[in-house]
């Protein structure tokens, strides 16, 4: 489906997955690419999400500009951005930004998708510092990586590893995606 996305590429089969579901047509047109290196935007994210839980004919309300400094009403994914606050997913990178350009880190990414897959009042169990070697039980969030883990959503980024504070592949996005909501 996609140029940059050879058979039998890294994360080739959640990427397609994700296409057929609706929920990515990729990152250009012509030629049809994914850009699987590419890190993922908090605003790319926000779509990612919403798509992921409501379905690929999902379209949120429209914008008002008004609920992030940084997203004005015309801004890329606005509507997006502002649905994923309206449902408790986000509160923003600060009390008043949400920060839409930045690259969303693997830590952060684990709160977002456990949060969009069981609602914004899940609280994963207590970590245990135990599970990464790098990331023990004080890091930020510990426990939301920890149970992205234990419910088989990720196995880390090589080793005994979790890389909390790598920036998410637009390719390893395919994947969480893929094993949070159980698509095909």
């Amino acid at each position: 489906t996609f140029v940059d996305v050879p058979v039998g590429a890294f994360a080739q089969t959640y990427i397609e997955s994700i296409n057929t579901a609706g929920i990515t047509s990729g990152c250009t047109i012509l030629p049809r690419n994914y850009c699987p290196n590419t890190p993922v935007t908090r605003a790319q994210m926000a779509i990612f999400l919403l798509r992921g839980i409501h379905g690929a004919t999902y379209t949120p309300p429209a914008a008002t500009g008004t609920v992030f400094s940084d997203v004005p009403i015309g801004a890329f994914a606005a509507a997006w951005i502002e649905e994923l606050y309206a449902e408790g997913i986000t509160s923003g990178c600060t009390a008043t930004t949400y920060c839409p350009n930045s690259s969303i880190t693997r830590a952060s990414m684990a709160v977002f998708l456990l949060r969009a897959k069981y609602t914004s009042a899940y609280a994963p169990p207590p970590a245990t510092g135990t599970m990464f070697t790098d990331v023990p039980i004080s890091a930020f969030a510990a426990a939301w990586i920890e149970r992205l883990a234990v419910e088989g959503i990720t196995s880390g980024c090589g080793g005994t590893n979790y890389c909390p504070n790598n920036p998410v592949t637009r390719a390893s996005m395919a994947v969480f995606i893929v094993r949070t909501f159980s698509l095909p």
